[in-house]
């Protein structure tokens, strides 16, 4: 009885260990607007000067946020960090074909995006905490 009951809270412990950096990252997340992206595929144009890209989620446990920001704001302008950089404005899509997969238009100038790279999304009228 005592080994088993040992046994189960092993488990719980382990359980609560691995869950818990995610769902804390979730949360905060949610409380700055800010959500850590990954691009999936960049194309940019010469004529007329665009660069398209289509991203998701970085980490999987962002995955239900990023989705109700692409269903709730699609169209809309948002902002994202590359690299440290300063913040620049962009426009979302949210993709209907691909779930949790949004389409970004960034305007002539922006940072440059590459497969792959990563960046920070920042909702509207959110506060960034550092």
């Amino acid at each position: 009885m005592r080994t088993r009951l040992r046994l189960v809270i092993l488990c719980a412990s382990i359980v609560l260990c691995v869950v818990s950096p995610g769902v804390a990252r979730q949360t905060e997340n949610a409380e700055t607007g800010v959500i850590a992206c990954r691009v999936m595929e960049a194309h940019t144009s010469a004529n007329p000067s665009a660069t398209v890209i289509v991203f998701h989620q970085q980490h999987k446990e962002d995955g239900p946020h990023l989705g109700a920001v692409l269903e709730n704001h699609s169209g809309e302008r948002m902002e994202i960090q590359a690299g440290g950089a300063a913040w620049t404005a962009v426009t979302i899509f949210r993709l209907r074909t691909c779930f949790g997969r949004g389409l970004m238009v960034l305007p002539p100038g922006g940072p440059e995006m590459k497969d792959g790279a990563t960046f920070l999304l920042r909702i509207p009228g959110s506060v960034v905490k550092n």
